[in-house]
């Protein structure tokens, strides 16, 4: 648990000003709390599945501060792993993004296949005396993994509420106006969403994407945003 209590965190927000303390923002123990709270329980967008549309492709993303993978199993399957090898914790994989036939550790030189198994062991027979159960130490997988619309997200959160539920009417309504108005193309032979909109997730440009003000034409890569009123 983190040194900031629920009734300390509370104090630093003042509800009849509409202020907060601007520790807020900065405080390493509100950090730790947020990762466990939010980022280990909510779904984390990690990727659109045009990055990852055939078996064996991956795009690396983070879950809070965690490296997670996420990749397409020989069946196709979405799939997200924890970066990091069972044996001693190094990771798996080093790209950013590309194909591979399974993830090798290169410390030990645990190898595990594109659906998380532990498929390799050096020594297997010699150190181990066949006595290891490679089933029980495969990458660690996210509890869930759902796509929406061709956005890829995942929780660490077996209890985590169904995706659709999660994005709630807003979310839903950003992504599938983003869907809606993104186009599939090809560049350097990948194939790429390109979308209206900044870089930003749909609920935080609904005004920017969905509504452009008639001024400023959008183009893809750029968005305007509406000057703050007084």
């Amino acid at each position: 648990m983190t040194g900031v209590s629920d009734v300390g965190f509370h104090s630093m927000v003042d509800l009849a000003k509409g202020t907060v303390e601007r520790k807020i923002f900065s405080d390493p123990d509100i950090y730790q709390m947020e990762l466990e709270r939010i980022f280990a329980r909510a779904w984390n967008f990690m990727c659109h599945e045009s990055q990852i549309p055939n078996p064996g492709d991956f795009f690396l993303n983070f879950i809070g501060e965690e490296s997670v993978i996420a990749t397409r199993d020989r069946t196709g399957k979405l799939q997200v792993f924890l970066n990091t090898c069972r044996h001693r914790g190094n990771a798996v994989c080093r790209a950013e993004s590309g194909n591979t036939r399974s993830f090798l550790c290169t410390y030990h030189g645990w190898t595990y296949g594109l659906d998380g198994k532990l498929i390799g062991v050096p020594g297997y027979k010699e150190l181990y005396h066949e006595k290891l159960d490679r089933s029980q130490w495969g990458l660690i997988s996210a509890a869930k993994v759902e796509s929406y619309k061709g956005f890829v997200f995942a929780t660490m959160d077996p209890e985590a509420p169904e995706l659709e539920e999660f994005l709630g009417p807003t979310g839903r309504f950003g992504i599938d106006m983003l869907a809606l108005r993104g186009t599939l193309k090809a560049v350097n032979g990948v194939q790429k969403n390109v979308i209206g909109c900044n870089w930003k997730m749909a609920v935080d440009n609904i005004t920017t994407c969905i509504m452009p003000t008639s001024a400023t034409p959008q183009r893809p890569g750029s968005a305007t945003v509406p000057a703050l009123s007084n």
